[in-house]
């Protein structure tokens, strides 16, 4: 019988950032699909126009949240740095020494192999994921809804600073249509990240699900 050790994996910095991040994405989803499609709309207006204002406080609510979105993105970023050695990946897609991680792990999670190659934080296929739908993902989701934003205040410092994104990519229409897509993309990295977490955690049975309420993986103890 193996015998497990704690190892503490996920610090608090990122596990703070990993809530947030999903708590904003879910928001932003849920305003962008009320902007995109506005469902409610009162029959009878009555009183002050404040009172049924809902495009405006979903305009509003996406901005603000989007903000934090981003402020969390670059503090990730910067703990990447900073933090421990599992807030920082070793190897990079344009690095040799990836490929031959990522083939193996990939071959487990398709049931074509049986052992799983030893990485106690972020496999090479969660680190490719997270690079292209966290990083890569994020930040253009932020330059385009920022550019978008703009453009209901063209004198003002979004558009000064993100209108070039517009005709970079085609038009407005391009631009909220780009926008829209990343954000399903987004959802369907969410779904598939569960999966993966999940049946990692059945399989392996090392605290995966766990770990990022409390930070601690467990490791056979050597």
């Amino acid at each position: 019988m193996r015998k497990l050790k704690p190892v503490y994996v996920w610090e608090l910095p990122v596990r703070i950032y990993h809530w947030v991040n999903a708590l904003c994405m879910v928001l932003l989803f849920a305003t962008g699909i009320y902007i995109g499609t506005p469902f409610l709309r009162p029959t009878v207006v009555t009183g002050d126009a404040t009172t049924v204002f809902w495009m405006g406080d979903a305009i509003a609510v996406h901005m603000a949240v989007a903000y934090l979105f981003t402020a969390n993105y670059l503090f990730r970023i910067y703990w990447a740095f900073v933090g421990n050695e599992y807030a920082r990946t070793h190897h990079w897609p344009w690095q040799k020494a990836y490929w031959g991680e990522f083939r193996d792990t990939l071959l487990h999670y398709l049931f074509i192999k049986k052992d799983e190659p030893h990485h106690l934080g972020h496999n090479p296929l969660a680190n490719l994921a997270y690079f292209f739908f966290i990083m890569v993902g994020s930040a253009f989701m932020a330059v385009t809804g920022f550019a978008m934003y703009g453009e209901l205040h063209p004198d003002g410092f979004m558009f000064s600073h993100f209108g070039w994104i517009i005709p970079l990519l085609g038009s407005s229409f391009e631009v909220h249509m780009l926008h829209r897509l990343g954000a399903w993309l987004m959802v369907s990295f969410i779904f598939v990240h569960l999966y993966m977490v999940i049946r990692h955690d059945v399989f392996a049975r090392n605290g995966t699900m766990s770990s990022i309420f409390s930070g601690y993986k467990f490791d056979v103890e050597k």
